[in-house]
């Protein structure tokens, strides 16, 4: 199973990348590899089985090519699709259960690009992709921030068209009062309902309405939002059970 974790920077995909890694050879004693696709990182918080810098990093591009960071971050997404056959071999030749996949900090150079629809595909000629989506969770306090949160989610699932689970990182940072409210959120859709028209929007309120029938419908679909927290492993077995539910014709998913 090959496990991609895409989210906006800083949701902490590396980090639950490194968690769920180690929690599933501790607990699971799976064999598990780690791969890093992001080219602008200075440090990953595991050990990469194959790494994406040992062909290109975004300093490197930026020196070459005389290009600023967006450019070259555009620039890293092109030869990324370039040697799409190198990272494939490099994938399929790694010895584990399961491969995660760290993506890049800035999802748009790698899901809006050509790059990332290429390797899923790719991937699906080895073996069995799915999306981890990474929400932050101190940007989905209300309701109508979980919703815009989540918007980039539904584009992303109907962008690379395959199982999608959206899990909520970081509630360590959240009160226990924080964390049910949003849990009542995401399983309550009245409660989403109304706890959008108390926020007040006037006539955002309709928008965020009709937001929300779409979400509601892709969460249903995908048993709703996971909380999880690399930093406590909270929520990994449910991940987990998750992952391998998404392929079961018994599944939720």
């Amino acid at each position: 199973m090959y496990v991609l974790f895409v989210g906006m920077a800083g949701s902490g995909k590396s980090s639950l990348t490194a968690s769920f890694a180690e929690w599933m050879m501790e607990a699971m004693g799976a064999t598990v590899g780690c791969v890093n696709l992001d080219p602008g990182c200075t440090y990953v918080p595991f050990k990469p089985d194959f790494d994406i810098r040992k062909l290109f990093t975004i300093g490197e591009i930026m020196e070459s090519e005389r290009l600023g960071p967006n450019g070259a971050m555009i620039r890293a997404a092109e030869l990324m699709e370039k040697h799409l056959e190198e990272i494939l071999n490099a994938l399929s030749s790694l010895k584990a259960e399961h491969v995660l996949l760290d993506t890049p900090g800035q999802m748009e150079m790698f899901v809006f690009r050509e790059a990332a629809p290429r390797i899923v595909e790719a991937l699906g000629s080895i073996g069995r992709p799915i999306v981890v989506y990474v929400l932050d969770a101190s940007l989905a306090r209300r309701a109508t921030d979980l919703i815009v949160a989540s918007t980039l989610m539904v584009a992303t699932q109907l962008r690379l068209g395959i199982p999608t689970i959206t899990v909520l990182n970081k509630v360590d940072m959240l009160s226990e009062v924080a964390l049910k409210k949003i849990e009542t959120l995401i399983s309550n859709p009245k409660a989403m309902e109304k706890a959008i028209i108390e926020e007040g929007l006037g006539a955002m309120t309709d928008l965020a309405l009709g937001l929300w029938g779409i979400h509601g419908k892709v969460w249903k679909a995908s048993s709703l939002i996971l909380p999880v927290s690399a930093k406590t492993g909270y929520g990994m077995e449910a991940l987990y059970d998750l992952c391998h539910e998404a392929f079961c014709v018994c599944g939720e998913l």
